[in-house]
């Protein structure tokens, strides 16, 4: 199974919490909806609980783990949404998604170009003006699709010390998509477009003009036409505000600063981090929503079979030991290495977050995780919240 992927850049921290947790197993508590259709009985049940406790008491802030097979819908809701006032996960919780929303953004490509308005294999440069492009390195040889395999070999601004210090220095500034591009600009190219593999937001962020320029419309309008509207998914949000995020309940987001295992509030720089991520990591959503777009994805609701196997052809870069992505799908391979099929997803990842979302062919099951505890830097978070992760994957994936 591959090895999760970090990005560890260089940040600041708010206030130091201490935190006790608990354990809400498949909480009734309601935030804007009824109580979700979960079946007590599911046979994943207490196993789940287990995990998810197992990880709490290890420090793990608070958590939410969702699944979805054949025995119905589970969930359990762990530790606190808010550590200072104890307030827990609940099954209606709305948070930020982070990279999950790249799958999201790869679908909407899809559909404009099962409509004929967008050629996957043409060059970036059908559709992005020469003042956006040319100060990119290899641009006129790029192609859509090689933005949305992160094959094109260009550099990811987050992941650049100049992009970083710039956020030091202006943590509750909003950053445009244009400011986040200009970091890479005159700069030289990683390899070849299509010879390698880096992953990329700043490839995702030209996608996202890609499909504004092909749909003619803003992203968040194309969006809503092509998967939130159609799937009936109300409780997906894109470019919220803060009177927005407070309305809907998110919760606070913590960070591990000086690798001494205290964790600090950095709710305020998290959430304008967020909401500056757009298309490659912007959208917020329960946990339900995100299963119920991966389930409709995955059986031909929303794209056809053909572009569902586009999605799932993978690329393996040269130092790689089993492929890394599709279109918008991360490859996460066999757990059981007898298995005919492979299992993938996608993770996301913010200063004081991190979430997941897999589909597991083998036994047909849809698994969410968000924990509101980041790890981004080295300490014991990172270790915690991603052996979190790993051990809910290996159970779910290799269950029969």
């Amino acid at each position: 199974m591959k090895q999760f992927r970090f990005i560890l850049p260089v940040l600041f921290l708010v206030i130091a919490q201490s935190c006790r947790k608990d354990i809400y197993s498949t909480s009734t508590a309601v935030i804007n909806g009824p109580a979700l259709p979960v079946n007590f009985d599911h046979p994943m049940k207490d196993s789940l609980v287990f995990l998810v406790k197992k990880h709490i008491d290890k420090g793990v802030t608070g958590a939410q783990v969702m699944v979805k097979n054949a025995d119905g819908l589970f969930v359990v809701n762990g530790g606190y949404a808010k550590v200072e006032s104890k307030v827990p996960f609940t099954d209606h919780i709305t948070a930020w998604i982070y990279s999950i929303s790249k799958t999201y953004l790869v679908v909407t490509a899809l559909r404009l170009k099962e409509k004929g308005l967008l050629n996957l294999d043409a060059k970036i440069s059908q559709y992005l003006s020469a003042d956006v492009i040319s100060p990119i390195a290899n641009a006129d040889k790029i192609t859509v699709r090689q933005l949305m395999n992160h094959s094109s070999g260009m550099l990811n601004h987050t992941v650049e010390p100049s992009f970083q210090l710039y956020q030091l220095n202006n943590p509750l500034t909003v950053l445009s998509l244009e400011k986040k591009i200009s970091f890479i600009y005159n700069k030289p190219a990683l390899f070849e477009p299509g010879t390698d593999f880096f992953y990329s937001n700043s490839g995702y962020t030209l996608l996202q003009w890609v499909v504004e320029k092909a749909a003619g419309k803003p992203y968040a309008q194309v969006l809503q036409e092509e998967i939130l509207q159609p799937l009936q998914l109300t409780k997906t949000y894109y470019g919220v505000n803060d009177a927005q995020i407070a309305a809907l309940g998110f919760p606070n987001y913590y960070f591990e600063r000086y690798n001494n295992g205290q964790i600090e509030n950095v709710t305020q720089w998290h959430n304008t981090i967020a909401k500056g991520l757009q298309g490659y990591g912007g959208i917020a959503a329960n946990g339900l929503d995100v299963i119920r777009f991966m389930e409709a994805l995955i059986k031909g609701q929303i794209v056809s079979s053909a572009s569902l196997q586009e999605m799932r052809t993978w690329v393996q870069g040269k130092n790689s030991t089993e492929p890394d992505y599709g279109l918008g799908f991360e490859y996460y391979g066999r757990y059981n290495k007898t298995e005919p099929t492979v299992t993938y997803g996608h993770e996301g990842d913010g200063l004081g977050g991190t979430t997941q979302v897999i589909y597991v062919p083998a036994n047909d099951t849809y698994l969410f995780i968000t924990i509101n505890a980041g790890r981004q830097l080295f300490g014991e978070y990172l270790f915690k919240t991603s052996d979190m992760k790993i051990d809910l994957c290996r159970y779910v994936a290799t269950y029969r």
